[in-house]
């Protein structure tokens, strides 16, 4: 069974809905729209422990070391067997999650592989959903 956690911002949530609408036992999801990774850091932890989680975080927030710093705070908080980072369509955010992501050993699936009409949000969350579902 699949027990996954989506945690972030208004991505977290299309995310979420794609996902739980194809896959019948349903992720938890704790995301908001506009999100910032420090907003994210100051939630409640879930005392559930997940197989995997999907973090969409770094969107909202400028690149950078601090970003860096909340995303590893975030990241060491939570203890999953699988994390799967969303990498934002800014390169600069992009970089620093998947440096965080390299860090943990986590798993990346940058945006930039679905179409985007403001740069930010995929056009197809059921696109992407597929995707996170087929990984292994």
């Amino acid at each position: 069974m699949f027990e996954c956690l989506i945690l972030g911002d208004s991505i977290g949530l299309g995310t979420a809905k794609a996902i739980n609408s194809q896959y019948a036992p349903r992720c938890d999801v704790q995301a908001v729209e506009g999100a910032t990774a420090a907003q994210i850091l100051s939630w409640r932890r879930p005392i559930k422990i997940y197989g995997s989680c999907v973090f969409a975080i770094g969107s909202n927030d400028p690149p950078g070391a601090p970003l860096a710093r909340t995303l590893s705070r975030i990241r060491g908080s939570i203890c999953f067997r699988r994390v799967i980072w969303l990498l934002p369509y800014a390169r600069g955010q992009a970089y620093t999650v998947s440096s965080v992501a390299a860090r943990y050993g986590d798993e990346t699936v940058d945006l930039t592989r679905f179409p985007s009409v403001d740069h930010i949000h995929p056009c197809s969350y059921s696109q992407l959903a597929s995707a996170l579902l087929r990984r292994p």
